[in-house]
C-alpha cells in the first residue's frame, strides 16, 4: 500500500473511533423523558441522606403520623390525607387511615412550602382535590 493508501485509511479509521465516541457520551447524557421516568431517576440525582444529623426535628418527632388537623376543622371534612412515605408522598384515606395510593411524587422535588404540609399531614376534602394534587406534581 501507498503512503496515500495508509493515511486515507488511518484517517478514516479515526474519524470513525472519534463519531462513535460521540455518539456514546450523547447517549450517556440524554435525559429520560417526563413519561418514561418513574421517580427512580431523580432520586439517583438526589444526595442521600444517610448521616442522622441531617434528620430535621420535625422528622425525628413523629415522621409516620402527622399532627391533628387545626382546631377549626374535623376529620369528618377530609377524605384523604397526604403524608411522607420514605421520601415519596402516599396517599390514605379517612376515616380508617390505610393507604389509599402510593405515588411517584418525590417529596424533595416539591416546593419546600408543599413538603412542610406534607410531612405535617396535608388533609384533602375530596377526590377532586386529591387528582388536582396529583395532576400538578406528578408531570
Amino acid at each position: 500500500m501507498s503512503k496515500r493508501t495508509w493515511g486515507i485509511t488511518l484517517t478514516v479509521l479515526a474519524m470513525v473511533i472519534v463519531a462513535a465516541a460521540v455518539l456514546w457520551y450523547i447517549k450517556e447524557d440524554t435525559v429520560v423523558p417526563p413519561e418514561e421516568q418513574h421517580g427512580t431517576e431523580l432520586v439517583e440525582m438526589l444526595p442521600a441522606r444517610t448521616s442522622p444529623d441531617q434528620v430535621t426535628p420535625e422528622e425525628e418527632e413523629n415522621p409516620l403520623f402527622p399532627e391533628e388537623p387545626k382546631e377549626d376543622t374535623t376529620y369528618e371534612e377530609y377524605e384523604y390525607l397526604l403524608r411522607n412515605d420514605n421520601g415519596y408522598v402516599s396517599v390514605y384515606k379517612l376515616p380508617e387511615n390505610e393507604i389509599f395510593e402510593y405515588t411517584d411524587v418525590i417529596m424533595d422535588i416539591l416546593p419546600v412550602g408543599m413538603q412542610e404540609e406534607i410531612h405535617n399531614g396535608k388533609y384533602l376534602k375530596n377526590e377532586e382535590e386529591l387528582y388536582n394534587f396529583l395532576e400538578n406534581y406528578t408531570s
